[in-house]
């Protein structure tokens, strides 16, 4: 029988606020398989689904980090409360970035996947490929 492919994956719970992209940065930076162009990718796309989530900061409130490191790909998913704009108004938001536009845009042409769905929370995802 096969096992799964070897892979490193750790769940880092962060605050609900604008401290949580630093935190969320400090953890992937640490991370073992982030680095170079690929590190760099990671933790621009972190920070950018995490700020769809602290748009509105929810001090008391936690997200979680789930950061997966497999030899064929990077697998980032933030989960939290749904936040309080869609992801299409997001994806298509004309605002300046400080107003919270252009994040899920970054997200959607740098990422190899992503994704949104439902289980229990909100979640937001990127693939990166190795």
């Amino acid at each position: 029988m096969t096992g799964p492919a070897s892979s490193t994956a750790r769940v880092v719970e962060l605050p609900a606020t604008a401290a949580a992209a630093g935190v969320a940065r400090r953890e992937l930076a640490a991370t073992p398989g982030l680095a170079g162009e690929l590190g760099y990718r990671a933790l621009l796309l972190a920070s950018e689904l995490i700020a769809v989530f602290v748009e509105e900061p929810r001090p008391g409130e936690l997200l979680r980090l789930t950061i997966s490191v497999t030899p064929e790909r990077v697998r980032i998913d933030v989960a939290g409360e749904e936040p309080d704009a869609s992801t299409s108004a997001l994806l298509h938001s004309h605002e300046p970035p400080s107003l919270g536009g252009y994040g899920l845009q970054i997200v959607d042409r740098m990422a190899d996947a992503w994704g949104t769905h439902r289980n229990g929370a909100a979640h937001m995802w990127f693939e990166l490929l190795r």
